[in-house]
């Protein structure tokens, strides 16, 4: 018994808690180099990508806005009637039309691409050239279209509600802000709101979106720039499918109205007034997310036709055409081919009988 203990003794006891980290230790080692490298992985794909098989990431849902401001004399004909007599003013609200008309704005949506005057002047050689702004924003972030530029003094005789309302502001601009949104399949919804910013460049505390919850307390956020005034009761949205394009515009002859103030301006040498149309053209940007871009229809997808089987001829060829039937191959008659049921049933009775 004194043996047994004494060996007992010279046994060191087992530490777990000590081994298990050391395991743990060396598996996080292991998965740190594999997850680090893309050596290691097929194609040297992201391994966000491989997780579950067929699993995929799934990108939030993004507007691509592409926007072109053409200035041309006021009343030209490129931008006073060529436009407008291609473009579809009747997809808006009749109550909406009727705001937007009471204000010397103008919007309609043109499908099938641009008219050639149009697409002549855009693409004209430089200085005269336009190049178009995007705008890449996640579905519900506006994005802001600078129209008018800033003027020191300006009076706008308003149409809200139903009423005239006139109004005078100091260190004035123009700006509209587009909000995209997915909608449908391959459809992209756009609500127009005009701004209106003016007066001195201010400190003030915008208060943050509070994502962590009700009990949080509020953050605000400071931000230096002038009185943003927006109209939302001018707002009017369009849905554009690909393929068109939203236009937005004004009746050069309303002088004083927001349409006029917005878009149209007097060249800064001369008296003369230029006059300006703005057009929009949406789409998805994130081409990877389901039902985001239109797809081939499951008929349309070709398909090869199955092989035939047909008589083999040769060891080496593959199949055999009419062609390659010999020609002088002989078809046995009918006759013969009963001679031949009788002479195997012959022999069957014989090896019955013997």
């Amino acid at each position: 018994s004194n043996e047994g203990g004494r060996d007992a003794e010279r046994i060191p006891l087992m530490r777990p808690r000590k081994t298990l980290t050391l395991a743990a230790v060396a598996l996080a080692a292991v998965a740190g180099c594999t997850l680090n490298h893309a050596a290691p992985r097929p194609n040297g794909e992201p391994f966000l990508t491989q997780v579950g098989g067929n699993a995929r990431v799934i990108e939030p849902k993004r507007c691509l806005l592409t926007v072109v401001i053409l200035a041309r004399p006021v009343n030209d004909p490129v931008v006073n009637a060529t436009v407008w007599s291609a473009a579809d003013e009747q997809g808006l609200p009749a109550d909406a039309h009727r705001v937007l008309e009471a204000n010397g704005l103008r919007m309609g949506v043109l499908t099938g691409g641009l008219p050639a005057e149009v697409e002549a002047a855009i693409n004209a050689p430089p200085p005269n050239k336009v190049n178009p702004a995007e705008f890449n924003q996640p579905e519900g972030t506006p994005a802001l279209i600078h129209l008018a530029e800033v003027v020191p003094s300006t009076s706008l005789l308003l149409n809200r509600d139903g009423r005239a309302l006139g109004k005078d502001y100091n260190d004035v601009s123009g700006w509209l802000r587009v909000t995209g949104t997915h909608d449908g399949p391959t459809g992209v919804a756009l609500q127009f709101v005009p701004e209106i910013h003016h007066g001195p460049i201010v400190r003030r505390f915008d208060a943050l979106p509070n994502n962590g919850g009700t009990i949080n307390p509020m953050q605000f956020m400071p931000k230096d720039g002038q009185e943003e005034e927006s109209l939302r009761e001018l707002a009017a949205s369009l849905t554009l499918q690909p393929g068109q394009v939203a236009v937005i515009g004004c009746t050069p002859g309303r002088r004083g109205s927001l349409g006029a103030f917005l878009f149209t301006r007097a060249e800064a040498s001369s008296d003369r007034l230029t006059q300006k149309v703005l057009f929009v053209r949406a789409s998805r940007s994130n081409v990877g997310l389901p039902g985001s871009q239109p797809g081939a229809r499951p008929g349309l997808v070709p398909e090869e036709p199955p092989d035939l089987p047909g008589p083999v001829l040769k060891k080496d060829s593959a199949r055999a055409t009419p062609r390659d039937e010999p020609k002088d191959r002989k078809v046995p008659d009918k006759k013969d081919k009963t001679e031949g049921q009788d002479s195997s049933k012959d022999d069957q009775v014989k090896r019955v009988s013997s």
